[in-house]
């Protein structure tokens, strides 16, 4: 991928030789604009006409653009992730329960009227 956007994750995000405290605030950035200016590089390279029209370019990149584009693609992955782990968690309860059920006694089996007497 092209453009000014630094595309690969660099610790020293500064460029100043050192990881400092301020390289955090640029890490948060950098992965919080990344799937809207990922989006806006796809669009300027797969559908040149339609970035034409939209008046996309690479200094598009961490704008407002790019800032509402990541929001709405964040909630996207937060929604799916919640939806998956409520899937997860129900197929877990079920697969636990599939496989204690052979080491229950079961209840219909066992008449709890019937007695045994030892006369006859």
């Amino acid at each position: 991928m092209d453009g000014s956007r630094k595309w690969e994750f660099v610790a020293d995000m500064t460029g100043n030789g050192h990881v400092t405290v301020s390289d955090f605030w640029l890490w948060v950035k950098w992965l919080y604009f990344w799937p809207g200016d990922g989006l806006i590089y796809l669009t300027m390279k797969y559908a040149p006409a339609v970035a034409a029209f939209l008046e996309l370019t690479p200094s598009k990149y961490s704008g407002p653009l790019s800032l509402f584009i990541s929001f709405g693609l964040w909630i996207v992955v937060l929604v799916l992730s919640v939806l998956t782990w409520q899937l997860m968690e129900k197929t877990g309860a079920r697969a636990a329960a599939a496989l204690l059920r052979p080491f229950r006694k079961r209840e219909e089996a066992i008449d709890p009227t019937y007695r045994r007497s030892s006369r006859k």
